[in-house]
């Protein structure tokens, strides 16, 4: 037998393929890293509710809760099922050959429908809790507001 053996070297291609990869990972995790540290993509934003989150945020808890409680439960507003299958409907409206305009004005029509829907009912279940605040009560809430909208102007840098 032979006493002597030469160790194997690995082949250059797996060096080159592990340093791509490491490289590729590390660059992976400074995206993640500074993605977090600068807030995510809704930094300042918080969550988006059109116009209406100001109004809606700087109510007391449970107001805040009841305006939602009431979206939620009211049975004539688009559920998160027909807002998934509206959005089927468009990408089905938009695949389609040949491509019909009116098919996606449809459902642009039916979506802009239900948004008023929901934006009527949030105002209405708004308003009466607004409206049963005292004096004291509504300018508090007018402070907390003010506060809200506030801390979402931009900052300079």
């Amino acid at each position: 037998m032979n006493a002597e053996t030469t160790p194997r070297r690995c082949p250059l291609w797996i060096k080159i393929a592990l340093a791509l990869s490491l490289a590729l990972n590390l660059a992976i995790a400074g995206l993640v890293a500074g993605f977090v540290l600068r807030g995510g993509p809704l930094a300042g934003r918080g969550p988006s509710m059109g116009y209406a989150m100001p109004y809606v945020l700087a109510l007391p808890r449970e107001d805040r809760r009841e305006v939602f409680r009431t979206l939620r439960n009211d049975k004539d507003l688009p559920d998160r099922r027909a807002r998934r299958a509206a959005y089927s409907e468009m990408i089905a409206a938009l695949q389609a050959t040949p491509f019909e305009v009116s098919a996606v004005e449809a459902v642009l029509a039916r979506q802009g429908e239900g948004a008023s829907r929901v934006q009527a009912v949030a105002q209405a279940a708004w308003l009466e809790a607004v409206s049963g605040f005292s004096d004291e009560e509504r300018l508090a809430y007018t402070a907390r507001m003010q506060e809200a909208l506030d801390r979402r102007k931009p900052r300079k840098k």
